[in-house]
């Protein structure tokens, strides 16, 4: 009589390269990073957070490969925080490095649909955690932490992501170490694609709510102290002056009050004028109305750059 023999699932091994690539590709040299563990059978966490260069040494990835046997699960911010800081709340977070999607169900198929969509560009790299599941990389600048967030809600509705994934302070796994998630563990790898190419504002489309907000050019009147900190923003820039790119000059002090500082049309002509008597040749009023109207139907500065103070 023969006896069924039950074989132990294989499990993967640590791919010890993988995470030394990712980090390198995915953080500017000088970041700080949040480093999350987690088991999922005891709920015991642990978090560490230091520079991107901290994580890459042999010592802590030896640590990384330890606890990760011991089942904990190894997550990292998708964005940079701030240095000295012990946290990954949206607060900690200083520069956005990544929009960024979760996607929990029928990866391949959102895959094949990015890449099927004009206005979307190719993602920088691709995490596959789980079968079917994709965690998706567009590595990126020029966004403030308002813009990532709208857009990564914009693209999960889009898309069929997680919606619950889109704050700037998302963890990501790290590729190279198993996920306990199921059973058997599965190995987290990273397929990457133009990895030198990081994307801006313009290269993605513009979500719904910030095209009406733009269509109707719906202002909301800034304080005293927001229009304060532009008149010392506009005051440290140089002044236009003719023959050395001042039409340029004039173009990038007006966005940065109409789109950086969202200033209303009254108050960015006030600051203006102000500035404009130091240019050589002052422009007329009318061709700084129109210039503060063509910064803001033209201009590529983030919405709101200028108003958030980072830690």
């Amino acid at each position: 009589m023969n006896s069924a023999v039950r074989r132990t699932p294989l499990v993967p091994r640590v791919d010890r390269a993988a995470p030394l690539q990712f980090l390198r590709t995915a953080y500017e040299a000088d970041d700080w990073i949040a480093v999350f563990l987690k088991r999922y059978d005891t709920g015991e966490a642990v978090q560490r957070v230091g520079p991107v260069t901290l994580f890459q040494q042999p010592n802590v990835q030896a640590w990384l490969r330890l606890m990760n046997a011991r089942h904990f699960n190894l997550f990292c911010s998708v964005n940079a925080v701030s240095s000295g800081r012990r946290s990954r709340t949206r607060d900690a977070v200083c520069a956005i490095r990544h929009v960024f999607i979760d996607v929990d169900q029928d990866g391949r198929g959102v895959l094949a649909t990015i890449n099927a969509r004009r206005d979307l560009p190719a993602p920088s790299y691709v995490l596959h955690s789980s079968p079917d599941r994709v965690h998706v990389f567009w590595r990126a600048t020029g966004f403030t932490k308002s813009a990532a967030e709208q857009l990564q809600k914009y693209l999960a509705r889009e898309l069929g992501a997680d919606p619950a994934a889109t704050p700037c302070s998302q963890t990501s796994r790290m590729p190279g170490f198993l996920s306990y998630k199921y059973a058997p563990p599965v190995l987290v790898r990273a397929k990457y694609g133009r990895t030198t190419r990081v994307y801006t504002p313009a290269d993605f489309p513009t979500p719904p709510a910030a095209r009406v907000a733009q269509a109707r050019n719906v202002m909301v009147p800034r304080s005293p102290d927001v229009i304060e900190r532009a008149r010392r923003y506009l005051a440290a820039l140089p002044p236009a002056v003719s023959g050395q790119h001042g039409d340029v000059t004039t173009f990038r002090a007006c966005c940065r009050l109409v789109r950086g500082f969202l200033l209303d049309d009254r108050d960015a002509l006030a600051l203006i004028r102000e500035w404009n008597a130091w240019c050589e040749p002052p422009w007329s009023e009318r061709e700084l109305i129109d210039k503060i109207r063509h910064a803001r139907r033209y201009g590529r500065e983030p919405l709101g750059g200028l108003l958030e103070v980072h830690p």
